[in-house]
């Protein structure tokens, strides 16, 4: 059946006449009698019964105007989904990150996304950073937030660099200076991470000043080295996304560091499909709210990972 016989049934149904229809589809009256000739032909069944000089939809012909209805009212429906697929309000984007990102830093981006765009299905899961290489490179991902250090085929990827910074007790001694600087570290237990890129600089620095440090705290989250710090167990050098949100609360405190400590991770596309505008819109929404949140970052252009490294 087609859409123009569908249009001349619910206009003769609505008008209650075939000349009333045919005027509100700028049609002639026989070319209306036709396309409902020909659908009625289509169906198999009466769709009017006549009384009088009017039309009257038979038991089978009101049963399928209530379905022709519901389609014309699906159909008017495009056009406020072509708006929000515009408008970038509707979608759907796949992504996964490292837990150091994914457990707050990620669910506040995502919340800020959803405000301009909260037609948008989301998935956002927490993976190893390996793993979430591993499926951004098997083009299941339309974005992924990882720690990178070898070159990867099928994956495009935006750098992101900020520095790190020193969470402290706000009872600290430390917590009366500006900035923290490396002889400052000798003075309070220093929490460490596992041995991840991060941690691997920290320790570099630390062998070149030759310091003594307490360290009798080893974790592999930086929101665990956030808590234990909280609770005044030490002070830990860490990224500045979790120490923004850590020193949310009263107890602890966030000081730049007197030296350089570059933290660095990629966030990662799939190379062999298109690009989702979505996920560029995500990307701006991540540094907007690192903009908010007083976090200097800068995010790199985009740049091919099969040669890089």
């Amino acid at each position: 059946m087609k859409l123009s016989q569908l249009n001349a049934f619910k206009a003769i149904v609505e008008c209650q006449t075939v000349t009333a229809a045919a005027e509100r589809l700028n049609l002639s009256q026989p070319a209306v009698s036709r396309l409902l000739a020909a659908l009625e032909q289509r169906l198999g069944f009466q769709l009017f019964v006549r009384k009088g000089n009017r039309l009257q939809l038979s038991d089978d012909g009101e049963a399928f105007y209530l379905e022709v209805a519901r389609a014309f009212e699906a159909f008017s429906g495009l056009d406020q989904a072509a708006a929000s697929i515009r408008e970038h309000r509707f979608g759907r984007l796949n992504m996964a990150a490292m837990p150091l990102l994914s457990g707050a830093f990620l669910p506040r981006t995502l919340a800020r996304f959803l405000r301009q765009a909260p037609q948008m299905k989301v998935s956002l899961k927490t993976f190893r950073s390996e793993e979430v290489m591993h499926r951004v490179q098997s083009q299941t991902l339309d974005i992924g937030f990882a720690f990178v250090d070898a070159p990867l085929a099928g994956v495009n990827a935006r750098r992101v660099k900020c520095e790190s910074v020193c969470l402290l007790p706000a009872s600290s001694p430390l917590a009366e200076k500006t900035c923290i600087d490396v002889s400052d570290l000798a003075e309070s237990p220093l929490i460490r991470h596992e041995k991840d890129i991060s941690q691997r600089k920290i320790d570099a620095l630390l062998r070149r000043y030759q310091l003594n440090l307490t360290e009798h705290i080893e974790v592999s989250l930086a929101t665990s080295a956030a808590e234990l710090v909280r609770e005044g167990l030490g002070v830990a050098i860490t990224d500045p996304f979790t120490a923004r949100i850590a020193s949310e609360q009263q107890a602890v405190l966030t000081r730049p560091l007197a030296f350089s400590l570059p933290f660095e991770f990629d966030i990662l596309f799939p190379a062999l499909r298109p690009a989702k505008r979505y996920a560029e819109r995500f990307v701006e929404a991540f540094a907007g709210l690192a903009t908010e949140m007083n976090i200097e970052l800068r995010i790199d252009p985009m740049l091919s990972l099969q040669d890089q490294m």
